[in-house]
């Protein structure tokens, strides 16, 4: 989590790094339902109530005096919020959930929504290639809809966008204008992520409803509240189901075209993990020496080595995250593909394919039910 906040004395500094497992080290942070972090700590109770005590959650307070969108920048050169939790972090963190409470509302005019909230989606994307390229440590960001005035007409249609690693969520456990509180419920939407691996849709209704009894989308109770609109334009939001109680996610896309790969919230996921096992199974062959055929091409067995060790970790560490089929023993749902052709005499450059299956999901099912009755 990266949130607005105020410090407390002794106890929770502002731009510092925090490492959280229960609400006992909520508690030892000295944060509580008061005023002045009641969002941030509303949204470490949901969380916890979600995922369960001992998840691994990591936290760092910003000053309410500074914008969503600044969080992702460097700030005179130097790493801003999010990247700075990242690094403290070395690694660890697969998602960034912003938590907003800012010293001055945001005024709107003709907008449905705080319009730092698409500033942010561009930053938070630069953030994550930039950090992917340098650090080979891949995440993805779920900001909130803040301010959102009730009225999906008019909202940016983040389907339209290019941004497949950061996702806008409206939807809170509590209504707006009773609580003046104008973000989201990211607590439950991180809570439910922690709990289940990479592969599971945070919408999966056989996991069950989630903790809130009650959730509203602004005033209105999400089952009064036409949240279709809301997917139809790409945001994350919640449902409810006839026959069932309590309510669910509808879905997890980011703000990105349908027809990206990574539309998805599941497969980015995924793909995050086997982009940081691949890399930590190639460090092992970095500067190692590559036995080559007379014309500096690659020997066949190197080259299966590396493939075989690259799949390996890949399928041994995210198991039934890949979609293998069990019928074939062969088949990982991983492959690695070594070019033997590559002359690495001259180029010391080895160049490798990696292709990973992930799941479907039924997002849709369609049924067609009558009488079995033959009329003689």
């Amino acid at each position: 989590f990266v949130a607005s906040a105020e410090a407390v004395a002794d106890t929770f500094a502002l731009n510092t790094a925090y490492q959280l497992k229960s609400m006992r080290d909520v508690a030892a942070l000295g944060l509580n339902g008061s005023v002045p972090n009641y969002r941030l700590f509303k949204a470490l109770k949901e969380f916890f109530q979600e995922a369960g005590e001992g998840t691994e959650l990591w936290l760092y307070g910003v000053s309410k005096s500074t914008q969503v969108s600044a969080w992702f920048e460097k700030n005179a050169g130097n790493p801003g919020p999010v990247e700075s939790l990242l690094n403290a972090s070395h690694g660890k963190i697969r998602g960034i959930f912003t938590i907003y409470t800012p010293s001055v509302e945001p005024v709107l005019t003709e907008e449905k929504m705080d319009p730092d909230v698409v500033a942010a989606l561009a930053t938070a994307q630069t953030l994550f290639e930039d950090y992917t390229s340098e650090k080979y440590a891949p995440y993805f960001t779920i900001l909130e809809g803040y301010k959102f005035t009730g009225e999906a007409v008019g909202l940016p249609n983040l389907s339209a966008m290019d941004y497949n690693a950061v996702g806008v969520m409206i939807g809170n456990t509590e209504k707006q204008t009773e609580s003046n509180q104008f973000g989201a419920a990211i607590g439950v939407f991180a809570g439910r992520l922690a709990k289940y691996p990479v592969r599971v849709n945070a919408g999966k209704v056989r996991n069950g409803a989630l903790k809130p009894v009650k959730m509203y989308i602004k005033d209105t109770l999400v089952e009064d509240f036409d949240t279709e609109s809301l997917y139809d334009l790409g945001y994350i939001t919640l449902t409810t189901y006839a026959g069932r109680t309590g309510y669910y996610f509808m879905d997890d896309p980011l703000a990105c075209n349908v027809s990206d790969d990574y539309h998805y919230l599941t497969h980015r996921r995924t793909i995050n993990e086997a982009y940081r096992l691949a890399y930590q199974a190639n460090l092992d062959f970095v500067l190692d020496e590559v036995p080559v055929n007379n014309d500096g091409t690659i020997q066949a067995w190197y080259a299966k080595t590396i493939e075989s060790a690259v799949e390996r970790l890949i399928s041994t560490s995210m198991g039934a995250d890949l979609s293998a089929n069990p019928e074939d023993t062969r088949d990982s749902g991983v492959q690695c593909f070594v070019d033997k052709e590559q002359n690495i005499i001259s180029t010391s450059k080895l160049n490798q394919v990696i292709k990973i299956r992930p799941y479907g999901y039924n997002r849709w099912i369609e049924v067609v039910i009558g009488f079995d009755i033959t009329n003689s």
